[in-house]
């Protein structure tokens, strides 16, 4: 039996939402999650290669920080990142996150980011906040329906020189909406597949 039109344009709908999610970004792009999960996404010029960032709790040595803190390890290639503070705050003017760049480990270049919530969800990064930030610090709104987007400009915390654009950082201090309708459009095709096929036997 033949699928309808309409059920085929949903599905193609569907497809064509799931390869915008997936597209190559301009920027290379960090992407944190208060579950611990993150990833570096290069530009299409730079292979379109998407490096895996797991989280860990780990020590944050900077000022205030806490002994066992959300912590990601990136490797800058030209330059350490600044080191500082982006701290975002809720529609009500209180601090929700804090992503934090420490000090560069001289040893092989790495540094550690973290990522402090104070939403008290039980995730990795529900840690608290640090009792006081560096003196390099910028402050942003969060995005409440979706990944909250970080460029930083020169001289600010987390500013790369790897690349002639510099890089961007999505914080994800809410749920991704994005990934989320992608699963219920495809629970919702299922469905509707399901009981068409029901109704044809």
């Amino acid at each position: 039996m033949k699928i309808s039109r309409i059920v085929l344009a949903f599905l193609f709908a569907l497809a064509a939402i799931a390869n915008t999610l997936r597209a190559a970004p301009l920027l290379p792009t960090f992407s944190f999650h208060e579950n611990g999960q993150g990833k570096l996404e290069l530009p299409a010029e730079f292979g379109g290669i998407v490096i895996p960032l797991p989280g860990a709790l780990k020590s944050d040595t900077g000022p205030g920080g806490l002994s066992s803190a959300l912590a990601f390890t990136a490797h800058p290639q030209a330059a350490p990142f600044p080191e500082g503070d982006v701290v975002l705050l809720d529609a009500g003017g209180h601090v929700s996150d804090i992503l934090r760049f420490d000090l560069a480990n001289p040893a092989d270049g790495s540094q550690l980011i973290f990522f402090y919530s104070n939403d008290h969800a039980g995730l990795l990064a529900d840690t608290g906040l640090p009792s006081s930030m560096f003196g390099n610090t910028v402050t942003i709104q969060e995005n409440p329906s979706g990944p909250t987007v970080y460029t930083p400009i020169a001289g600010q915390p987390g500013f790369s020189t790897d690349s002639p654009l510099g890089d961007s950082f999505l914080i994800f201090s809410t749920p991704d909406t994005g990934s989320t309708l992608l699963m219920l459009g495809a629970a919702i095709a299922g469905l509707v597949l399901f009981r068409w096929k029901m109704v044809a036997v």
